[in-house]
């Protein structure tokens, strides 16, 4: 099962992903303090910016994120799991046979291909945030800009419908 044991990068994945967790300036700052908050976020950008990425093993090399965490945040990684499962409608249109795959088949054997799919954008999403955030950084400052144009990017594309999720959240609650 996707989120039980080790998770490991590999190759280009496993290099970027160290990346986004290593220190940038001499005050030790990071853009993400341990790998389990690249993994936590990075499904949601690649499925978001529809990036999706297969494995690559270009550059030799892996990094993991240990047991211990993922099962600290195997209830948030499943719900990002069921929610992009659900979300998909170009893996699957129809909208009931999503529901089972992300419910009813997950845990199964019936599931590696939506494990596939949500690692896919996992992947992509490392890409994107690596594209965003390190890849144009040339000095210490560029980090926190580039930080900073990501999320004002990410609030102008996906931030236009924040009153009718709480909204939804609302009427969920009642």
């Amino acid at each position: 099962m996707l989120f039980q044991g080790q998770y490991r990068f590999l190759g280009t994945h496993a290099d970027k992903a160290k990346k986004l967790t290593s220190e940038f300036d001499t005050n030790k700052h990071k853009l993400f303090s341990n790998g389990y908050e690249v993994f936590q976020l990075a499904p949601i950008v690649g499925f978001l910016y529809k990036r999706k990425a297969n494995q690559n093993r270009d550059i030799p090399g892996d990094y993991s994120i240990f047991d211990e965490q993922m099962s600290r945040y195997n209830d948030i990684f499943q719900f990002h799991y069921h929610l992009i499962i659900l979300l998909d409608e170009e893996h699957e249109p129809n909208f009931e046979i999503r529901v089972d795959k992300a419910f009813k088949f997950y845990g199964t054997d019936r599931a590696a291909p939506d494990e596939e799919l949500y690692e896919q954008y996992l992947r992509g999403g490392v890409d994107v945030l690596y594209e965003k955030l390190i890849e144009p950084s040339t000095s210490a400052d560029d980090y926190t800009k580039n930080l900073y144009e990501f999320m004002k990017d990410f609030e102008f594309r996906y931030g236009q419908n924040t009153d009718e999720i709480l909204d939804l959240c609302q009427i969920a609650r009642s």
